[in-house]
């Protein structure tokens, strides 16, 4: 049997796929897992950031932090039936006999509700008491409706892998040491639904863009403790990876939806009073939120009252 094999190398000046675009469709950092995701009326990448800030702020769907990041693979088995005269792989004669979906990771946040679901468990609460089993059948209740994984790409764009029916089968482990965290694996596992459910494989994949509007953000000024502070509130909490930036301008200083704002604007940890001088007193404030990537996503302006004597 004569086997072909070519080997490709990158050389200064060759032929690449690398362009402008490419740099926008790098997935960056973690993200985050969260069940039972209500997602379906979600229409883009603004409203998705919104409704995992509320996930966040409720802490009730989310699986917590993990470690070590995770993983999404789809097993596929596939055929090709063996029939006299065919010679080469058939176009349209490549049969799927079965897909299994599944995300992988580990929790670092031990729960009552992490214990269950790594095991198809049942909690029962009794006052301050709660305590979670594993019944010998797995229930339908052991499933969550849907697991999804949120991540975030370079260009404001948002990346959610959705696992149906979610089970984890993989043996679970709650591992525990000295001078270190309780960690647990999972292997999450999409199911179908039904028994004639074949069209589709139970996961998707989804892609949600920016509707290319920047969110507002309530912020307030007050003068500070001290000559020439200000304390900046803002009812907004940060999500993952994202920042606080701020500009001091005589009109407020302007940020343009989904661009990387410049060297002028000065990061906040989104507490601190800011020391900006008693001569900023009555001056205007810009207060803008970047995603993970360094993007503008949210800005809000004030103007500065400084204390002064």
């Amino acid at each position: 049997m004569l086997k072909l094999n070519l080997q490709f190398h990158s050389a200064p000046g060759s032929l690449s796929a690398l362009r402008e675009d490419t740099f926008k469709n790098l997935q960056l950092n973690v993200g985050l897992f969260v069940k039972d995701f209500d997602y379906e009326n979600i229409p883009d990448a603004g409203a998705l950031l919104e409704a995992i800030e509320d996930e966040l702020e409720s802490g009730t769907n989310l699986l917590g932090v993990t470690r070590g990041g995770g993983n999404f693979s789809v097993s596929r088995e596939m055929r090709n039936p063996q029939i006299d005269g065919l010679r080469y792989r058939y176009k349209g004669g490549t049969f799927v006999d079965s897909a299994d979906p599944y995300l992988s990771t580990t929790l670092v946040e031990t729960t009552p509700e992490n214990f269950a679901s790594g095991f198809g468990g049942e909690v029962t609460t009794s006052g301050k008491k709660a305590t979670v089993r594993m019944p010998t059948a797995i229930k339908p209740s052991a499933y969550l409706s849907n697991l999804c994984w949120i991540g975030e790409l370079n260009d404001g764009q948002m990346v959610m892998i959705v696992l149906y029916n979610a089970l984890n089968t993989a043996d679970f482990t709650f591992t525990f040491q000295d001078k270190g965290e309780g960690s647990m694996g999972v292997e999450f596992h999409g199911c179908q639904s039904g028994v004639k459910d074949y069209d589709y494989a139970p996961f998707e994949v989804i892609f949600l863009y920016p509707d290319g509007e920047m969110g507002s953000l309530e912020i307030t000024s007050a003068a500070g403790s001290a000559v020439g502070q200000t304390a900046i509130d803002t009812d907004y909490s940060l999500t993952s990876g994202q920042k606080f930036v701020y500009k001091i301008g005589n009109s407020a200083p302007s940020v343009v939806y989904n661009e990387v704002p410049d060297y002028s604007w000065t990061q906040w940890d989104g507490t601190s009073a800011l020391d900006v001088g008693a001569a900023n007193n009555g001056k205007k404030i810009t207060v803008a939120v970047l995603s993970s990537a360094g993007r503008a996503i949210m800005s809000g302006n004030a103007t500065l009252v400084v204390k002064t004597t």
